[in-house]
């Protein structure tokens, strides 16, 4: 299991110096499900100034905030996008 307590809070996985990465996960995701590049940027902006965010972690739901933000399909759990 990996640690993230040595990940800052307020950052995202791609940001951090962690020794986790979503690509593989990301990979898995059919193309035509994926989120638009400008979208999930977007929504990673959003992400980031969220008092949830805690070390790439939602707090109102547990999940990986850059795999949510990449699936088209998935939304944030306060509807903030």
């Amino acid at each position: 299991m990996t640690d993230l307590s040595s990940i800052c809070p307020r950052c995202l996985l791609e940001k951090a110096s962690a020794d986790f990465d979503l690509t593989e996960y990301m990979e898995r995701v059919e193309p035509d499900a994926r989120s638009s590049e400008e979208e999930y940027a977007s929504r990673l902006a959003v992400c980031q100034t969220c008092d949830y965010l805690n070390a790439g972690l939602c707090g109102a739901c547990g999940c990986y905030v850059e795999l949510r933000a990449y699936t088209a399909a998935r939304h944030c759990p306060y509807e903030k996008w």
